[in-house]
């Protein structure tokens, strides 16, 4: 697996990190069209969707990286996932990836809805990870 250091010691292992991100992605645009489907759905809805699905994301990338890399993973797939949701945007409404339409305000409640989501997941991988060695 293909490991960089991100300074001070601390590692992101970059393929839990993409495995992270696919999933979140996957999550979202499937939950996207089958729980909320083609009307758009509420915008609670939506951003309960999008943590979730980055909460998971999270979790497996600092699950499968490397121990006490967790919230670095997690840190990567939700920045990796902003930049998805972006391009998405960037090419219109994609389903429910895509912010296109959001004010600023809005684009930063998303971003900080994602970057919280991937990371808390990303914690709690460690956290189960060295419950389970214990």
């Amino acid at each position: 697996m293909a490991r960089s250091q991100a300074g001070g010691g601390r590692r992101v292992d970059w393929f839990a990190a993409g495995l992270g991100l696919v999933l979140a992605v996957v999550i979202q645009l499937v939950g996207g069209t089958l729980v909320i489907g083609g009307h758009g759905g509420q915008l609670v809805s939506q951003g309960l969707l999008t943590f979730g699905a980055l909460l998971v994301g999270g979790f497996l990338a600092g699950f499968i990286g490397q121990t006490g890399s967790g919230a670095w993973n997690g840190v990567v797939v939700g920045v990796g996932f902003i930049v998805v949701e972006e391009l998405a945007g960037a090419m219109g409404p994609v389903g429910p990836l895509g912010s296109a339409g959001l004010d600023t305000v809005g684009l930063v409640i998303d971003d900080v809805l994602v970057l919280s989501g991937s990371t808390i997941g990303g914690l709690a991988a460690g956290m189960a990870r060295r419950r389970a060695i214990r």
